[in-house]
Parts: structure tokens; sequence; C-alpha cells
């Protein structure tokens, strides 16, 4: 590899090939300029060609972020991810992102402007879970930016996210969940078992509405989580195998569950049998009368207006998990049942997500303890 020098007026420059544009494939020169003399010109040009043969030099490019995350969008997320994260990540890139960054050149981005726009969402009441979130995608987008050549460093390594505050989880007690119940079971029959499936065996909600009766095995008293439903915008009904391999389950049915799932098996049937060739047979266990599975977003509002009807704590869907998962360990169930019930990674993580009711265990204990103690003193 050789450099092309010229002299211009007082100064000298050189002029060297640095390689394909990793973008287009086109061919790139680079021209540096503003040397004293040739010598000193001789002296640059041999450094970066050093660089260029080592591999070690980047020519930043001048694509703007706005250009840069719609292919990256494009080109990496949309052959990787699930759909449903697919899905998350274009809202808010075209939603947040872009509108903060889209014009600026990548290579003119500082961590400084980022710190800044974490601010200002927060002081936007915009939850410290979201602003985590777009730090994600912010970090994965530039280590690829990085990949491709278009900038030497990943600048978010020197962004610090905001902390999450841990949230003061919100659950029912049995009473208030069973009125809950109580006051669903002579609404739609569907949208009672669904509520019933989440209170009884903390299944998320899109696991619930994706299981089809191949699933539950009535029988054996337990039924098979494999599969979740989501809605996607453009789309519309979607289901995905699981997001982790710990998700996918078996889970022990009561007596009392097996018995309203047989109930709700006959109410299917009737309907099929009322609909006749109108009826959409999916095997879907939540279904509208005419056998269509249920979207998310319907269920969200059912949700929300009941628990406001009935002058109940109110909770959100994914609470009905958190109200399990709490039932089960104040009436003594060891946590690792309580664990692989609800499909968690660990059985750490699920004492470190319900650290409050353990700690209440363990005061419980101290006391059971303590009276052992004093009941062996003479």
């Amino acid at each position: 590899m050789k450099g092309h020098f010229r002299k211009r007026g007082s100064k000298w420059s050189f002029m060297v090939d640095i390689g394909p544009d990793p973008l287009t494939g086109k061919r790139r020169q680079k021209t540096v300029s503003g040397f004293k003399t040739k010598k000193e010109a001789e002296k640059a040009c041999a450094e970066l060609i050093t660089q260029i043969e080592n591999g070690e030099y980047v020519n930043e490019s001048k694509i703007t972020f706005g250009e840069f995350i719609l292919d990256w969008l494009h080109t990496v997320a949309k052959p990787t991810l699930r759909v449903t994260t697919q899905a998350g990540y274009r809202s808010a890139i075209h939603s947040r992102l872009i509108p903060a960054f889209g014009t600026y050149k990548m290579v003119d981005i500082k961590p400084v402007q980022i710190m800044r726009y974490y601010s200002s969402l927060l002081d936007e009441k915009v939850s410290e879970e979201y602003v985590q979130y777009l730090h994600s995608i912010l970090k994965n987008s530039f280590n690829t930016a990085v990949k491709w050549g278009l900038i030497k460093n990943n600048i978010m390594q020197n962004v610090d996210q905001p902390k999450r505050k841990r949230k003061e989880m919100k659950v029912w007690n049995i009473d208030e969940a069973n009125r809950f119940l109580e006051a669903v079971k002579n609404d739609k029959p569907y949208y009672y078992i669904l509520y019933l499936l989440a209170i009884y065996t903390g299944m998320r909600r899109g696991e619930i509405l994706a299981l089809k009766w191949k699933d539950c095995m009535l029988d054996e008293g337990k039924i098979s989580v494999s599969k979740t439903l989501s809605y996607v915008s453009g789309q519309g009904i979607v289901i995905q195998e699981t997001k982790t391999g710990r998700s996918n389950r078996v889970i022990s049915l009561s007596n009392s569950l097996i018995e309203e799932l047989i109930r709700h098996r006959s109410i299917q049937q009737e309907d099929r049998r009322l609909f006749g060739d109108g009826y959409l047979d999916q095997d879907f266990i939540i279904a509208k009368n005419d056998g269509e599975p249920l979207n998310p977003h319907y269920v969200h509002n059912h949700f929300k207006k009941l628990v406001k009807k009935l002058e109940i704590p109110e909770i959100r869907f994914h609470d009905l998990r958190h109200t399990h998962a709490t039932l089960m360990l104040k009436i003594g169930e060891h946590p690792k049942i309580v664990s692989e019930r609800l499909g968690h990674s660990s059985i750490q993580m699920t004492l470190n997500v319900y650290s409050h009711v353990t700690f209440d265990m363990q005061k419980e204990s101290a006391a059971r303890f303590d009276q052992a103690m004093s009941s062996g003193k003479k």
C-alpha cells in the first residue's frame, strides 16, 4: 500500500486507500492535509498505513443515527429477535430514539447527551424500567456500529443506566381473590376460567391465552406450558415459544381447578354445537363463544374495569401471578416448588422477588424456634 503526496501552496497532503465501505462495498480513499513538510506527511502516512494493514484503523462514518438504527433494526434485530421483541424495539426506536438522536451523526453523539436524555425522560415520569430498555437498545446497536466499522468505540460503555427503584409489590389476600372470582363467575365463562388459572397456577397472561386442550392432561392433574400468545400491531394474534427454557414447565392442578376446567370444556362443546360451521375450532382453552382466541388487550381492559367496579385493591393482571406465589409461600409451600410453578430461572430468583414474604416467614420461624427452646427448659 502506498500513499500519494501532493503540495498545495505551502502545505503537504497525502491520500491512501482505506478499503471498501462496510455498508456499500465501494472503494474509499482518505486524504489528510496540513503538513509543513513532505517528511511530516510521509511519517503520518506510514503510521496510517500500518493501522490499516493491522486492521486497527476505523474511518468513522458520517451516517446519521436515524439511518443507522433503521438499518440495524432491519439487518440485525429482525432476523434474530422474537416477533414481539421486534415490535417493542420498533416502537421505542420510532417514538423515542429517532426523535431524540435521529439527525445526529453517529460520530457526534456523546455520552453526556445520552445521560441528559435519560434525565429528561425520568423528569417526564417515564419509568426507570423503560429507560433501561432504551439503554439496552442503544448499547446493543452501538456494538453493531463498532463491528461495522462506523464508529471506533461504543460510547454506551461510558453511559450509566438509571437504577431501577424497587416497587412495592401489590397482591390480593385470599378474601380479595375470592371476591373477585365470585364476581366474575357470572360473567363470560372464558374470562372466569382465565382468571381462575391465573390465580391458581401463577401462569402469565400470554401463557394462559396460548393454552390448548392438548396441553391439558386432566386425568393426570397437570397442564403443560410451552407457548405464549401476544398481539402485535399490523400482524394480529401471534403465538411463540416461551422466552426461556425454564418457562417451559408442567404445572400440577388442584382438584377444584380440574373440575372447573371440565365444566368449561362442556360449555365450549355446547358453543361448538350452537355455532356449527361458524365455530373457529383451534383447540384454545381460552376462547370467545365462536372459538376465536382472546386478544390480550381485551383482557387488560376487562380486568381493569372489573377491579375498579368491585372496589378492591387495584392491581395489574400480572399481579395475579404475584398473588399466587405470595399465597403459596404464606401457607408454607417450599420456595423451590413455587419457583418451578412460576418457571423462574432459579430458586434464588424466587427468593429475591418475594423477599418481603420470606422475611415474614423468617419472623414466624424465629418465633416457633423460640417457643420450642422455651418448652425445653426445666
